[in-house]
């Protein structure tokens, strides 16, 4: 996992993050779940880095199973957040290889810093059972890189 983007600075409140991956129907819908439950001192957003697509009741699932809220969660487009009135995001984590272009972009635009990760593409499994159990494995490594995020992101002053 790699990271591009301005140094560590001081802010007000908590950093806020987004989590983007194709369709924003899964894996970055997880990881916003995840962060938001597990890591209290950052705002963890999802969004789309291509088309929002439907989101995943796999992926839901898989976060019942592990007693984390999903209320809420919804696929989104990233071009959301760049919209007036859309709260200041600090650092943009690409999920998979394939939107680290669009990420990339994103995170230049509005001063983020840049997160690159390579987790597995879940989506394009069809089958449902599938795509539950590879959520179900993906939980710990996503539960690790992203409690090593606030090490990375600006302070609080």
């Amino acid at each position: 996992m790699t990271q591009h983007g301005p140094e560590r600075a001081p802010l007000h409140g908590r950093p806020s993050i987004v989590f983007t991956c194709r369709d924003n129907g899964g894996l970055s819908l997880l990881a916003e779940a995840l962060a938001n439950h597990g890591q209290p001192h950052l705002r963890a957003f999802s969004a789309s880095a291509e088309r929002a697509g439907p989101v995943d009741l796999a992926a839901v699932e898989c976060l019942h199973g592990a007693r984390v809220p999903a209320d809420g969660l919804s696929a989104k487009p990233l071009e959301l957040f760049a919209l007036a009135g859309a709260p200041r995001i600090h650092a943009v984590v690409a999920m998979v290889e394939a939107v680290h272009g669009e990420a990339s972009r994103f995170a230049a635009r509005c001063g983020a810093r840049l997160h690159l990760w390579r987790f597995e593409e879940v989506a394009h499994l069809a089958d449902t059972h599938a795509r539950r159990l590879a959520y179900r494995r993906l939980l710990p490594a996503l539960r690790a890189a992203i409690g090593e995020l606030p090490a990375t992101l600006p302070v609080a002053a």
